[in-house]
């Protein structure tokens, strides 16, 4: 349940079940950012321009990485597999 878009949020969670696609896409992305420092800093950066453009629309600042995201999460399957990561 969102928040009335009137109201401020403080903070954002998300909660999944274990075992599914969902969890295990984001433990890899967080992985992979983890041991690719630049990665990480290109979405630090994406995160901050976006939250500075968007700052009062949460959708459109949530679609605006989604690109960044889904190509990072391509990459980072691929080296899961390269270096037989698991959850």
């Amino acid at each position: 349940m969102l928040p009335p878009a009137a109201e401020p949020r403080d903070v954002h969670v998300h909660i999944c079940g274990s075992g599914g696609a969902w969890e295990r896409d984001h433990l890899l992305f967080r992985d992979y950012l983890r041991v690719h420092p630049s990665v990480r800093e290109n979405y630090a950066a994406l995160k901050k321009e976006q939250i500075a453009r968007w700052r009062h629309d949460r959708k459109a600042y949530g679609d605006s990485k989604t690109d960044f995201v889904l190509d990072t999460l391509a990459d980072a399957a691929e080296w899961a597999v390269a270096t037989g990561w698991r959850t």
